[in-house]
């Protein structure tokens, strides 16, 4: 598998790990957070801009879409924090608030907590259990041989 696709699964799944442990340790912290993002457009705003600092990054460095389904997931992965940063800046924070009070949150913590959780473990075993690429060594090559000096004439010694 190619190097970028094993260092972003790895980074990827460490995070979401992080994450959804956060998100599990502390419901009442997570729920009281989701909240006050609603009325606060400045931590929607710093929000959004990492979000897309964080997709760009990984639709950049890895858009492969034909390897198979563990490279897909980490494009995807980029492509979904692309889309959430750039709704987040430009999507009205009175209609940002519609649509998190519309996701239930409350209801169904434990399932937004499983996605991260999921991901995570799924990227992150793929991720430290490949094989890291082979690194061909570049040997110097040799510069093509050489005619050998014509053979040095021998004197002729009096004696």
């Amino acid at each position: 598998m190619p190097a970028p696709t094993i260092y972003l699964s790895r980074l990827i799944g460490v995070v979401a790990l992080i994450i959804a442990a956060a998100v599990l340790a502390d419901k009442a912290m997570v729920a009281a957070a989701i909240g006050h993002l609603e009325q606060e457009p400045v931590a929607l705003l710093l929000l959004g801009f990492i979000q897309v600092a964080c997709g760009a990054g990984i639709v950049l460095g890895h858009n492969v879409w034909s390897k198979g389904f563990w490279p897909l997931v980490v494009t995807l992965t980029g492509w979904a924090l692309l889309a959430r940063g750039v709704m987040v800046l430009f999507v009205p924070p009175d209609v940002m608030a519609a649509f998190v009070a519309g996701a239930h949150v409350a209801d169904f913590y434990y399932l937004y907590a499983a996605i991260p959780l999921m991901l995570g473990a799924y990227l992150s075993l793929r991720g430290f259990s490949a094989a890291a690429p082979i690194k061909l060594a570049v040997t110097p090559t040799t510069p093509p041989p050489t005619k050998p000096p014509p053979p040095k004439a021998r004197s002729r010694r009096r004696r």
